[in-house]
């Protein structure tokens, strides 16, 4: 038996003892209406398990009724299972869905009816979009092929019903065309992009042509069935079947070709197609006879002068004139598409319309009450008065197009990316203390530390560059293609008996680093703390049993550097399934647009969905990892990939209530980040590109994690001019270390990070705390690192003369570093010169003033014979006038 949110006891208790406990925020109608779905769903689901039987309306006593595969309306319980799946995230309903949508597969081959684009669109459309399995992308091109059979070229139109009887008796119609067929050209449109075949969409498009001269009258209502001669595409009659007399305009009717025009201009941009479904809106909405609740009756012309049904009625069989909320809930849908392609004005009153429809569908008047309703949604629909069935009754197509229109609704009209950016800006700005600190901070240790450290860059005695890109050592499963169970047996190994927290922290501090961030969670999904959430961790699955983080932590406390976490939140090789990617391809895919699947694992996924690893382990993680080290400054988000701007807000919301002070990387995705990160082993050309503060991060060698052969340690002089010219720029640097299996620093790094210790207690003044002077530098050395890549590949080669400077400043003085000091000592300064500053006095900072003189072509001094030709060259301390 499947799981949900809530037993069927907690169901019934809720409804019946505490109904105001259901709703968390009866205002936003989205949430009533799938919230609603899924209790209804979940006892409906946990009723009927007949696969051959698919929910479809509930007779008088609320009792559900089912039909068979052969009908039309079998596609639509699936459909409603995705729609719940789409918005709670919760594979519960995705694996409901699937197993349904499977019970349809022989309907592929189904030529017998026209609306094999209802039965499979909704269902197999569905489960492409939202899973991205390609296996489905067959069995809608066949689904295609089928409804194709009915399609006469002579007509100009595909087939609807084999045959139509006329009411009288009389005559018989050999080639009935309903408006209802305009909703089946969906799934031929799809087929074209999916196989590459314009057969598809060729064949929708001359059937909407037809539709549109024959079967719409001036006013755009239409009829609801037009009868042509195959032979030669003649008009016979129009007529109706379900509408009120052949004159009238039939709700559903009229929603459904509503719908269908729109989706004809989504796929073909024709402007005809746009103006006809405007024409069609506008007949629904300005209609003298539309309810103020904008929910239709059955039909607009029910007991109207000059309209006289051809069938058996009689008034006094209908007091009251039945509603349609399934015509309600398809016109909403197709209005909050619509709004897409119309100007402004119509935006708001096309939304204004869908918003009424929905709050109406909402309210207690059409939506049931749990357990009721044969566990629908929606109450109050009608499906065929003339045929005397399914009146004033649910319609699992009333819930699916209610379910539909509300999603569209989520992504249109609560202006929730507007709100959501307020939102986030309001709480950026309560960060401003916290970045300005940030921002003084200069220079920082990266500590790239996890199971990676095992192999070292080497899979089964291949090196990482030989198997594939990313040639970075801590992406080794995924160039590797390292299964999951298999790297999971690294942790197995994990015993870094050297790892001394105190020691590195104590090397950062003395090396003039004010902060450290340490990888919590890399892309593997292995965590070096102990996690509540993962079992997945370095005191659980190793035997180190140890807490890196912790230990990392408490010496950061105790030696007084700002702390800061890396997590991984989009990227998880363990349990982040492919990182959204299919689902993501499947709707670009419609669009014709190109997926980046750069990270995602598409060798060995978990089973579970992207959306659950965000509900279930990333967002659990993160707010675990602020409660747990409320001292924290910093958390560095990566590799934000196919992350929607929804998912990003989240994890920046989830930090800022937890704690407000902490802030983000940009690498959270979509704009978010509370300071900016050019790229790895990039500095920029041009500070100014950076509106905010930001942070360039390095490494020793080339890689991140640690690489066992790659001795290529960045020397001294080059890592002064990485620090000098990221802050003559405005910018943080954070230079990252990567330890062993056995948590050791390799000697190189440990020297020349005591080295810059040294330099920079001389020269700390000018560095931290320090700001952009109106000249970054000056010299005729140039040099731009791009990425790591280039670094590696052409090394670093630059020849520093005594002419090269940069520049910072603060408080009224400007600091100017020189890489290289003059062997005759002799200094002039060019961008010092008198028509740019006034000088008053000079300093070299650890040796004292100097003499100087200012003229039209620079500063100019002598150096102390002591720094004649020194290696690590000087700083002048310039206070201005």
């Amino acid at each position: 038996m499947i799981v949900f949110r809530y037993s069927l006891y907690v169901i019934y208790f809720l409804s019946f003892f505490s109904p105001f406990l259901l709703r968390a925020d009866t205002s936003d109608i989205v949430k009533k209406g799938f919230d609603l779905a899924e209790r209804q769903y979940a006892l409906l689901y946990q009723d009927h398990n007949d696969l051959s039987k698919y929910p479809r309306s509930a007779d008088r006593n609320g009792k559900t009724t089912f039909t068979d595969i052969r009908d039309w309306t079998g596609g639509f319980w699936p459909g409603c299972l995705w729609f719940v799946f789409d918005y709670t995230g919760d594979d519960n309903w995705r694996n409901a869905a699937l197993k349904w949508t499977n019970s349809l597969r022989q309907n592929q081959f189904n030529t017998n009816h026209h609306d094999i684009g209802f039965v499979m669109n909704c269902s197999y459309g569905n489960a492409y979009r939202l899973t991205g399995d390609t296996t489905f992308k067959a069995i809608l091109i066949q689904s295609a092929k089928s409804l194709l059979t009915r399609f006469n070229p002579k007509v100009g139109a595909i087939k609807s019903w084999d045959v139509f009887p006329s009411w009288d008796g009389k005559h018989t119609y050999e080639f009935p065309v309903i408006i209802d067929n305009m909703m089946n050209l969906e799934l031929l449109f799809l087929a074209s992009k999916l196989s590459g075949d314009p057969i598809y969409r060729n064949v929708a498009i001359r059937h909407a042509e037809t539709t549109l001269k024959n079967q719409y009258r001036p006013d755009f209502s239409s009829y609801h069935v037009v009868n042509y001669d195959p032979d030669n595409g003649r008009v016979l009659s129009r007529e109706t079947a379900q509408g009120f007399s052949d004159n009238s305009a039939w709700a559903r009717g009229q929603a459904w070709g509503l719908y269908g025009f729109t989706v004809m201009y989504r796929e073909t941009k024709d402007q005809k197609y746009l103006e006809a479904a405007v024409k069609m809106a506008d007949f629904y909405r300005n209609h003298p006879r539309l309810p103020a609740d904008k929910i239709p009756f059955w039909d607009f012309d029910v007991n109207q002068p000059g309209f006289m049904p051809q069938w058996d009625y009689r008034k006094a069989d209908f007091q009251t004139i039945p509603r349609d909320a399934s015509a309600a809930a398809i016109t909403a849908s197709a209005l909050l598409e619509l709004v897409d392609y119309v100007q402004p004005q119509q935006q708001h009153t096309y939304l204004a319309l869908a918003e009424t429809i929905l709050q109406s569908l909402g309210s207690a008047k059409y939506s049931s009450k749990v357990g009721e309703n044969g566990f629908f949604i929606l109450k109050h629909s009608v499906g065929s008065i003339p045929h005397k069935g399914e009146i004033d009754v649910p319609l699992v197509y009333a819930d699916y197009y209610y379910l539909e229109a509300m999603m569209r609704w989520r992504k249109h009209v609560d202006e929730s990316k507007q709100r959501m950016m307020q939102e986030w800006k309001a709480m950026n700005v309560q960060k401003a203390a916290a970045l300005a600190d940030f921002r003084h901070q200069k220079f920082g240790m990266f500590i790239h530390w996890g199971l990676y450290a095992i192999p070292g860059g080497v899979w089964e005695g291949q090196k990482i560059e030989t198997l594939g890109s990313p040639s970075v050592a801590e992406w080794i499963q995924l160039v590797a293609k390292i299964p999951r169970s298999t790297y999971a047996d690294l942790a197995k190994q994990f015993n870094p008996g050297s790892f001394d927290a105190d020691e590195i922290v104590k090397m950062a501090k003395n090396a003039g680093m004010k902060y450290l961030v340490v990888t919590s969670k890399h892309h593997d999904g292995f965590t070096m703390y102990d996690s509540r959430i993962s079992t997945f961790n370095v005191v659980q699955a190793t035997p180190f049993k140890r807490d890196v983080i912790q230990e990392l932590y408490d010496a950061c406390i105790r030696h007084e550097i700002d702390f800061g976490l890396y997590y991984s939140h989009n990227i998880d090789w363990k349990d982040g399934s492919d990182a959204q990617y299919a689902v993501t391809k499947a709707q670009h895919d419609m669009l014709d647009k190109k997926t980046d699947a750069f990270g995602a694992n598409l060798w060995d996924p978990s089973a579970n969905s992207f959306a659950s690893y965000l509900n279930e382990k990333a967002i659990p993680q993160v707010q675990e990892i602020l409660q747990r080290f409320k001292k924290l400054k910093y958390i560095w988000f990566d590799m934000p990939g196919l992350m929607t701007e929804e998912q990003s807000f989240r994890f920046y919301k989830t930090v800022y209530d937890i704690n407000p002070k902490v802030i983000v990387s940009e690498r959270i995705g979509n704009g978010m980040g509370d300071y900016a990160i050019p790229g790895d082993n990039r500095i920029p050309v041009d500070n100014k590109a950076f509106s905010s503060p930001w942070e360039a991060i390095g490494t020793f060698n080339h890689s991140w994690g640690y690489k066992s052969y790659d001795q290529d340690w960045k020397s001294i002089d080059e890592l002064r001019y990485w620090l000098l010219e990221i802050c003559s720029k405005g910018g943080n640097y954070m230079l990252n270390i990567g330890p062993d299996a056995k948590g050791e620093i390799a000697e190189q790094v440990k020297q020349n990070l005591s080295i810059l210790g040294d330099w920079l207690q001389t020269n700390k003044e000018a560095v931290f705390n320090s700001t952009t002077w109106v000249i970054q530098r000056e010299g005729p050395t140039t040099i731009q690192i791009t990425d790591t890549e280039q670094r590696e590949r052409e090394g670093f080669k630059a020849a520093f003369t005594a002419s090269d400077f940069w520049f910072t400043q603060k408080k009224g003085v400007v600091y100017a570093f020189a890489m290289v000091a003059p062997r005759d000592g002799k200094v002039r300064v060019r961008s010092l010169n008198r028509n740019k500053a006034k000088i008053r006095s000079v300093e070299i900072l650890g040796a004292g003033k100097v003499n100087f003189r200012q003229d039209k072509e620079g500063l100019h001094l002598s150096l102390p014979k002591k720094l004649h030709g020194s290696a690590l060259g000087y700083t002048l301390k310039i206070k201005l006038t």
